[in-house]
């Protein structure tokens, strides 16, 4: 909202959260509801409101969703973006449970994220691509910076890797016993890793011969592979192949390719969407913030929203420090 005064903003958040939609006035003074005779007024409840820090919070993130509606409004790629996603797990709870898809679907989304249904799901798509870009914006204009962050937190580093599939983790077959063996052989030889992982990889990678990209904590390999694959491929220095690992529904071996900074740094200069700059730090919002100009109706509210945005900025850097 740059270069525009946030003119009533707290009525307006209060009168989202009580459901009103329209307002009396009385001694020029928004009353918003009456109790047994007894009025209540939007400076009523915004004295008790702000007064908390929890209140507080709940103004910034309606200022900071004000700001992005006025920067990055909705727009039909994301619309797009988003009914893809749907139509992708609409697809493949039909697949899984046949007719009865929309009850599992519905329990799934609302365990995951207490969503009602697939609408207000699709809506949260929407409005997560709406901050990415916000947040994109910010770390295209100050990558450099927020690259250094990245690298010195994260530790990313470039991997390869090979599955050998196994169907019963338990009960191995002699021909997936005999797979593991022939390519531990392998890699004792010259023959290079990413050789090997084209000739004989399970993975989804073997068409890009076994490269998986920048590891860090945002790739959630133990998702994918398991927790023990995740930390070896951490424990992992350059140029080092992983004995193998007994993963989530196979064998892996791992090989950490590269943690050269600026080969890294060469591969993330294009920032999109996916770019793991744009998630690693929970704290971008905040910076990104803090390079728009805002006119607030009173200092009071500026004071309040300045201090929410400072303690989350302190705990930053106090997390920074730690670690």
């Amino acid at each position: 909202m740059k270069g525009k005064q946030i003119n009533g903003l707290i009525l307006a958040s209060l009168l989202v959260l009580s459901g009103c939609s329209t307002t009396v006035k009385e001694n020029g003074k928004d009353i918003i509801a009456s109790i047994d005779g007894i009025k209540i007024s939007a400076d009523d409840v915004y004295d008790i409101f702000s007064s908390k820090y929890v209140g507080q919070v709940s103004m910034f993130n309606y200022i900071l969703k004000q700001l992005i509606n006025e920067n990055f409004p909705i727009n039909d790629a994301m619309k797009k973006e988003a009914q893809d996603t749907i139509d992708t797990i609409v697809t493949n709870y039909k697949n899984q449970y046949g007719d009865d898809y929309e009850s599992y679907l519905e329990k799934d989304l609302s365990s995951v994220g207490q969503y009602q249904n697939i609408d207000e799901y699709k809506q949260s798509l929407i409005d997560n691509l709406q901050y990415a870009e916000f947040k994109k914006k910010y770390v295209k204009e100050n990558f450099d910076t927020v690259f250094e962050d990245y690298y010195k937190v994260e530790k990313p580093r470039m991997m390869s890797i090979i599955k050998i599939a196994v169907e019963d983790m338990e009960n191995p077959t002699d021909e997936e016993k005999e797979k593991l063996k022939e390519v531990k052989e392998l890699l004792k030889t010259d023959k290079s890793f990413e050789d090997i992982a084209k000739g004989y990889s399970d993975d989804v990678s073997r068409s890009a011969n076994g490269y998986i990209g920048i590891v860090d904590s945002t790739l959630g390999l133990y998702n994918t592979y398991g927790d023990d694959v995740e930390k070896k491929a951490f424990s992992l220095k350059e140029g080092e192949i992983s004995d193998e690992i007994k993963g989530n529904d196979g064998y892996y071996f791992l090989h950490c390719t590269s943690q050269n900074k600026e080969t890294i740094k060469e591969e993330l200069k294009s920032v999109d969407l996916t770019s793991p700059l744009l998630i690693y730090d929970d704290y971008i919002i905040y910076l990104a913030f803090n390079t728009y100009e805002i006119q607030y109706a009173n200092d009071d509210i500026k004071k309040q929203i300045k201090e929410v945005v400072d303690d989350a900025l302190k705990v930053r850097t106090e997390e920074r420090e730690d670690a």
